[in-house]
C-alpha cells in the first residue's frame, strides 16, 4: 500500500483521483479476501479514509460476493426493490446479522468521511510499516485522523511515540466506529484489523 501511495507526486491533485476496491469487471472484494470479515472491514476503512474519491461498488456494503469468472457473476442484481422479490436487502429486516453489521460499518465510515474535510481534501502522512503495523494520518486545520492497520495474524500493541510529529501531544482519541475513547500512549489492535481514530477525545 505505502509503495503505491509513494507515487502520489506524479499527480497534479491526488485528492481528485477515484479509488476503488472492485467494480463490474473485477472479483468482489469479499471474495478476494476469502470472506475474512476483518480483512473486509480493513479494506472498507482504507477506502473511506485514503486520499482520493472513494467509489463503492453496489452490494459490497451487504457482503455480496463472487469472482469475475465470468464477469456476469459480479453483476448480479441487488436483492430487492422489485415486486415479487423474495429478499429485500434494502431494509435492515431483509438483511441477516452479518449483512447488517457490514452495512452499518460502511455507513458509519461513509458518514464520517462526508462530514470530515480532513478525509476529503486534507493532507496525508504515512509511516513505513513496522512489525506488520501500518499507520497513516489524514489531517487539515480542523481535525487529525489516525488510521492503524495490523496486517498480522495476532493481536499487536504499538507505541505511539513514533508518530509524535502528527499526534502533537494528543493523549486521547475517539474510535470513529465504536465511539469509545482511546488512550494514545499505546494502541492494541486485533489481527487483520484497522482502527480509525480522531485525535483529541475526552
Amino acid at each position: 500500500m505505502y509503495t503505491i501511495l509513494a507515487q502520489d507526486f506524479l499527480y497534479q491533485d491526488i485528492t481528485r483521483n477515484t479509488i476503488f476496491l472492485d467494480n463490474h469487471d473485477m472479483s468482489r472484494v469479499l471474495s478476494v479476501v476469502k470472506e475474512d470479515l476483518n480483512k473486509y472491514e480493513s479494506a472498507m476503512a482504507m477506502l473511506m479514509t485514503l486520499r482520493g474519491v472513494p467509489q463503492l461498488y453496489y452490494g459490497d456494503e451487504i457482503l455480496m460476493k463472487n469472482l469475475s469468472n465470468p464477469d456476469g457473476l459480479v453483476r448480479e442484481d441487488f436483492p430487492g426493490g422489485w415486486d415479487g422479490d423474495k429478499k429485500n436487502k434494502f431494509t435492515a429486516a431483509g438483511r441477516n446479522d452479518k449483512e447488517n453489521d457490514a452495512f452499518n460499518y460502511v455507513k458509519k465510515l461513509a458518514g464520517y468521511r462526508k462530514n470530515t474535510t480532513a478525509l476529503q481534501t486534507g493532507k496525508m502522512m504515512q509511516y513505513i510499516p513496522e512489525q506488520g503495523i501500518y499507520v497513516y494520518f489524514r489531517y487539515d486545520d480542523k481535525k487529525t485522523v489516525m488510521i492503524v492497520y495490523n496486517s498480522g495474524d495476532m493481536e499487536q500493541t504499538t507505541e505511539t511515540t513514533r508518530y509524535y510529529e502528527r499526534i502533537k501531544g494528543a493523549k486521547k482519541a475517539i474510535n470513529i466506529v465504536t465511539g469509545e475513547n482511546i488512550d494514545l500512549g499505546k494502541l492494541t489492535i486485533g489481527p487483520k484489523s484497522t482502527l480509525v481514530l480522531e485525535l483529541g477525545g475526552k
